[in-house]
């Protein structure tokens, strides 16, 4: 039975991806940004070079049985040796995808991209209209993430649209998928805003309401009817906020960091965190075995994250749920006991949606 659960477990694994933000440098300047070197926590030395990260992202790998690896940042295209990262990672069985801005995407990069079999590649839309994107990009970048959509598909390279709702541009998720759709684009990632990482940002006004939320899981499903996209929760929702309607339609899980197959993310100097959007480090590769590190974080970090909240204990959805996102929780109220700030009192208490 023990080898059963343990070979169940590295099935899981192998098709959860290991992230790697191979730079902390950005042409962009995005109001939402989570990047945990941006809350003031920093980091002396100059990045890994290819030939010294590759080697931790593998031994990572090995120790994990995942095969899918993402690159970010950052802006990963900034990386000048980023092919060279690309090249050294490449085995058979394993999938590299991209996340990028798409604004350094030239046909060149495209070429490079679909010769190396990277795919997905995933830039980001956050509204068919050029004025509110630029203005959550803080910089002018509707125009080259549009083009940038277009080579690639153009290249015959995979492409998977990031959509992140905050309360300023929530409302254009429908045009996103639209715009998306008329490139094209079959599956979008959605993302709620996240304020972990934004060290005090301007976190209530960007974070979107629960009612919100439910109105872009409407675009959700009327995207898989009307279009057949694939419309993919990136970050997880507290289950109590989806209607019967959007669970029949589209898929939710759990917060990874609650499960054994946790997010896990490499940043550019070897430090494993727990997943993108958590600030927290476990260790350092450069220093330390990934099973050390693992092994440590299981019996203190992970302990902490999977308690359920106070409020969702008496929810029926509470063992697949979780409380929602736990570094959502952590950055809204500065404790790990609370429940995910898109779950209400009212909707945890009642164990259904409201909706």
């Amino acid at each position: 039975m023990m080898q059963a659960n343990t070979d169940s477990l590295r099935t899981a694994a192998s098709s959860a991806p290991l992230a790697v933000e191979v730079t902390s440098r950005c042409n962009r300047a995005c109001v939402y940004c989570y990047n945990s070197w941006r809350t003031g926590s920093p980091v002396e030395g100059k990045e890994l070079t290819a030939s010294e990260l590759v080697p931790l992202v593998n031994r990572a790998l090995d120790a994990t049985g995942r095969r899918v690896v993402q690159l970010s940042g950052g802006e990963p295209l900034l990386r000048e040796d980023l092919f060279e990262i690309v090249e050294k990672l490449r085995a058979p069985g394993r999938t590299i995808s991209l996340v990028t801005d798409g604004g350094l995407v030239d046909d060149g990069a495209a070429g490079r991209l679909r010769d190396l079999g990277v795919g997905p590649v995933q830039p980001t839309l956050l509204a068919a209209r050029r004025e509110v994107h630029d203005r959550l990009k803080g910089v002018l970048s509707f125009d080259a993430t549009v083009a940038a959509i277009v080579r690639l598909r153009n290249a015959g390279v995979l492409v998977s649209v990031s959509f992140v709702a905050t309360r300023a541009n929530h409302s254009h998720f429908r045009d996103v998928v639209e715009l998306c759709f008329a490139l094209g684009v079959q599956t979008v990632a959605y993302s709620r805003f996240c304020n972990a990482g934004t060290g005090g940002g301007p976190a209530g006004e960007l974070t979107p309401t629960p009612e919100m939320i439910a109105d872009d899981l409407d675009v959700a499903a009327w995207a898989r009817s009307a279009f057949g996209m694939k419309v993919n929760v990136a970050i997880s929702l507290p289950l109590c906020l989806p209607s019967p309607k959007h669970r029949t339609a589209l898929k939710f899980g759990r917060c990874a960091l609650g499960t054994d197959v946790p997010g896990y993310t490499i940043d550019p100097w070897g430090r494993v965190r727990a997943c993108s959007v958590s600030p927290v480090v476990l260790g350092d590769l450069r220093t330390e075995s990934f099973q050390t590190i693992e092994s440590r974080a299981r019996s203190s970090y992970f302990r902490e994250v999977a308690a359920l909240p106070a409020e969702c204990r008496d929810c029926s959805e509470a063992g697949a749920c979780g409380g929602g996102c736990r570094e959502s929780a952590r950055s809204a109220f500065g404790t790990l006991e609370r429940a995910d700030p898109l779950a209400t009192p009212f909707r945890v208490a009642r164990g259904a949606p409201s909706r």
